[in-house]
């Protein structure tokens, strides 16, 4: 196992809140599986973003919880509302847009001059 399977099984035994070992080989399957679907919904999966780590985290735990085979129209067989909703959304946005945008409202916020000569004597 690499570093980064190590440390995504971690992460998402924390967010299942499992403590032992005994499943470990099925959670690397739901992560792998929940980084096809996220790849397969957006057509991107990029790693470090908090969102689409939340979205994997949540499928994760929707599989982990639901492993059995449902019929539609029945109660927890669905992938969750939140999920699609954060989908939709990621799928509207470029990535590298967002960064230029937090890097240019990093850039614009200057804090404010409270100098003598700004301030207004009336």
């Amino acid at each position: 196992m690499t570093e980064t399977e190590q440390k995504e099984l971690e992460d998402a035994k924390k967010f299942l809140r499992v403590d032992d070992d005994l499943e470990d080989d099925l959670i690397l399957d739901f992560i792998a599986a929940a980084k096809i679907y996220i790849n397969n919904a957006i057509g991107r999966f990029v790693d470090g973003n908090p969102q689409i780590k939340i979205v994997a985290h949540m499928l994760v735990a929707h599989w982990y919880e639901n492993r059995g085979m449902y019929e539609s129209g029945t109660t927890g067989s669905s992938i969750p509302f939140t999920v699609e909703n954060l989908l939709t959304q990621l799928r509207y946005t470029d990535d590298e847009v967002q960064e230029d945008e937090e890097k240019e409202d990093q850039r614009s916020a200057a804090p404010p001059d409270f100098s003598k000569e700004d301030r207004d004597s009336g």
